[in-house]
């Protein structure tokens, strides 16, 4: 096997892949962390999944987008999908994004 020695490779490697893999891992957490809490919290409960219950968090004043309880449930089962396909298969995938990130954190 041949080492990879060009300037060019090495530099992208650092600076693209590397904190590539770092935000992957540090996403997986993140998805976890917010799954955990979700249902630790009972969330569900408190929001209910649909469009017509509007978040009133104070987006309309300070320029946030307005999410609804839709939205909220979507963005959860997107994290939920995240945490499933990087644990399928015994963890291959975030077992190949840990073994690059340099920083993973957790």
């Amino acid at each position: 096997m041949a080492d990879i020695t060009n300037a060019q490779a090495i530099t992208f490697s650092n600076e693209q892949i590397r904190p590539a893999a770092n935000s992957l891992a540090q996403l997986y957490y993140e998805a976890k962390r917010v799954s955990q809490q979700w249902t630790a919290l009972g969330m569900s409960s408190l929001i209910t999944n649909s469009v017509d219950d509007t978040m009133i968090d104070g987006a309309a004043i300070d320029g946030r987008p307005l999410i609804d309880g839709a939205d909220v449930n979507n963005i959860v089962n997107r994290l939920t999908e995240f945490i499933t396909d990087m644990e399928a298969s015994g963890n291959a995938k975030l077992n190949t994004v840990l073994a690059v990130a340099p920083n993973p954190g957790e």
